[in-house]
């Protein structure tokens, strides 16, 4: 019997459990960003998956980690979707619920800078009760959309590593900040929080939420405050970047990854910046994620 337990463990046991919102993205390539009462005409279309955690663990898996997602889905066509893309890259799927609201979409328009604009329409979500039993995690990827699965996931799975993908600032994600390990936040999740632009203050008023630190800020590279007070920015990678759409998902997956195969605070950063860099040279937020081979190596105790 206690073999058999053991058994079932191994097979439930991932890398990162990916906690969080799962969209439909329709990503637009136009010239320019149309201003107001303006067509644009679109040169290309890149219609796939999306949402922070549901995109993390597609990378994660690319990139040859075992990721599951905890998370919902209409039961609609784009719901269908989505499921058989993670599921087409091996992500765990046993914690998806399909429920009866619309799954989320995103119309996403990237101008030729690779920049891009985000429309969202998700609707009114029930509360729901996620089952846990089916994956035994290394680390945890939470991006704030599933307030009381993160809260609870924390707790259940304490001796685990918690990482908040801070994107916006909302409510439940500061409260997510002063429960998770590491906080990667956004240029603008810091200023709002700090109230200014000062990435000195970004640094002191994040870092009295977690222990370890993040702020991703595009071409400045990213800022980074350890547990001890160290702290420091790491070059942004020079490359050229055509689309910059889930770039953040990637670096997020990159990063919990690293942390999962008990990579220091730094390396880690480090190996998510130069995987996120890689994912802005493709265009779309899901198919630019690197695939193993093309990535640099982990670290020596990577597996």
């Amino acid at each position: 019997m206690g073999d058999s337990s053991e058994q079932v463990e191994h097979m439930n046991r991932v890398d990162v459990l990916c906690i969080g919102l799962a969209c439909w993205d329709l990503n637009f390539q136009v010239d320019r960003t149309p201003g107001p009462n303006e067509k644009a005409v679109a040169t290309d279309l890149t219609s796939e998956g999306g949402g922070p955690a549901a995109n993390a663990s597609y990378c994660i898996s690319r990139l040859g980690g075992r990721a599951a997602f905890l998370g919902r889905l209409g039961r609609d066509s784009f719901g269908d979707a989505h499921l058989n893309e993670l599921k087409g890259v091996g992500v765990n799927t046993s914690a998806i619920i399909r429920v009866s609201s619309s799954t989320p979409i995103a119309s996403v328009l990237v101008n030729g800078c690779g920049e891009r604009s985000i429309v969202n329409f998700n609707e009114q979500q029930e509360s729901l009760e996620f089952d846990f039993s089916h994956s035994n995690p290394a680390c945890l990827l939470i991006d704030g959309h599933e307030w009381t699965a993160s809260q609870k996931a924390i707790q259940h799975f304490r001796n685990s590593p918690s990482v908040l993908d801070a994107g916006s600032m909302r409510e439940s994600t500061v409260s997510l900040a002063k429960q998770s390990t590491y906080l990667i936040a956004s240029r603008a999740y810091a200023t709002a929080f700090a109230q200014s632009e000062s990435q000195k203050n970004w640094l002191s008023s994040l870092g009295a939420q977690a222990p370890f630190v993040a702020i991703t800020d595009g071409s400045k590279g990213v800022h980074w405050k350890n547990n001890k007070g160290g702290f420091g920015t790491l070059e942004a990678k020079d490359v050229s970047a055509i689309d910059t759409t889930g770039a953040g998902d990637v670096f997020h997956g990159a990063f919990a990854l690293a942390i999962s195969k008990g990579i220091d605070f730094i390396k880690s950063l480090s190996w998510a910046n130069q995987v996120a860099a890689i994912s802005t040279t493709q265009k779309g937020g899901r198919t630019s994620s690197p695939f193993r081979a093309n990535v640099p190596r982990l670290g020596k105790n990577a597996q």
